[in-house]
């Protein structure tokens, strides 16, 4: 068995180039493939982009508050009538600003839905033509380590996309009342696929940090002693990743700090499990 992996692992230059060129393509066609049912099925992808538009923060609490906790008699069902009798829906009207947006916008919304499909295919692919080179220890954590990627990118995507787009749209909507909510639809599409993909990518930061302190580039003990410049970074980070309003800012800068502990704790934990296997 060891000398099969050992065959397995010692592959040629071109052999590897190969193996790249054939999982790249597998990813082509999945992409490809995954793009052309959701233009087939565009209007319940265009019913998911305009949910955010279209329901308050208020009823998503409110349904969420009944849906866990119960409506009947109790305090938590007064305060979700109450949430959902001060909601309502964004005050905003998309339009399309050009003859060819309408095409653009349909083809961006296909493409993007068919990669964000595609995506645990993709990662598959990545991880699969990585996996042959680990070592025997470092296979024990390759699948728990691949599906915690994959869990904490679901969740920031969620987030974004239940929490911090509502937000940030009613936010917008309410600024300068006086002007009407006239808002491209292109532009519209891209704030969306923007936030949804930079909170996934941000909430990768516990296993960015569990891997830094498994290489030895810092430790648990150091990165709580730089917690105010991690602070300032991830303020930074929050401002690169989100459109340039306070609200979109501070929804990724707080949970990205609470990350940022529980990052340090898995460091802390990837420090103990290298003392006991050495």
């Amino acid at each position: 068995m060891e000398a099969k992996e050992s065959n397995d692992v010692a592959m040629t230059f071109w052999e590897h180039l190969e193996e790249l060129r054939r999982r790249i393509i597998i990813v082509a066609i999945t992409i490809g493939i995954f793009t052309v049912v959701c233009l087939s099925f565009s209007k319940p992808i265009e019913k998911v982009i305009m949910f955010p538009l279209q329901t308050s923060m208020n009823t998503l609490i409110a349904n969420a508050i009944e849906t866990t906790l119960g409506s009947n008699g109790s305090i938590f069902g007064f305060l979700a009538v109450t949430l959902r009798a001060g909601s309502s829906s964004i005050d905003a009207v998309l339009m399309k600003v050009g003859p060819l947006e309408g095409i653009m916008a349909f083809l961006k919304l296909g493409v993007t839905a068919g990669i964000l499909l595609a995506l645990p295919i993709i990662i598959y692919q990545v991880w699969a033509f990585i996996f042959p080179a680990l070592n025997r220890e470092e296979k024990r954590f390759a699948v728990p380590l691949f599906l915690i990627i994959v869990a904490f990118f679901t969740i920031g995507a969620v987030f974004a996309y239940f929490i911090v787009v509502p937000v940030v749209l009613q936010f917008s909507a309410q600024l300068y009342p006086e002007m009407p909510n006239m808002w491209d639809l292109e532009k519209y599409l891209s704030l969306i696929t923007k936030l949804i993909l930079g909170f996934g990518i941000a909430f990768e930061l516990p296993i960015v940090m569990a891997f830094l302190s498994r290489i030895g580039v810092i430790n648990a003990r150091g990165f709580r002693e730089k917690q105010n410049y991690a602070l300032l970074g991830i303020c930074v980070m929050s401002a690169l990743l989100t459109p340039a309003d306070p609200w979109s800012m501070l929804l990724m800068a707080i949970p990205l700090f609470i990350l940022y502990q529980l990052g340090i704790f898995f460091a802390y934990l990837v420090e103990k499990e290298q003392e006991v296997y050495g």
